[in-house]
């Protein structure tokens, strides 16, 4: 969905693609911007975009926690693999522009 604001904010177009794809990443990452949204100031500049991206990709960088077997001598299903994030581990300068 970055990759979707990201032009947008570059050239100042905010076309209901832009809208859209802004608000189903407010839907995933959690925000500190009330219930009325300016979606012009949400992101102000390109560097915004980039650190929240640079930010989350640290954030999938860390271990997920491991899924302890719920009964003795069971092993966990077997599932593809997934990048799981608490979002306990989100710094409070994610949103430092704001």
């Amino acid at each position: 969905m970055l990759n979707i604001i990201r032009p947008c904010i570059a050239n100042r177009i905010f076309h209901d693609g832009y809208i859209s794809a802004l608000n189903e990443y407010l839907k995933i990452v959690p925000t500190p911007l009330g219930m009325q949204i300016d979606y012009h100031r949400v992101y102000r500049t390109v560097a915004d975009i980039d650190y929240q991206r640079e930010l989350l990709n640290s954030l999938l960088a860390t271990p997920a926690p491991q899924v302890a077997a719920v009964a003795a001598g069971h092993a966990p299903e077997a599932t593809t693999e997934r990048k799981v994030v608490s979002l306990k581990t989100i710094s409070k300068n994610f949103w430092r522009h704001l």
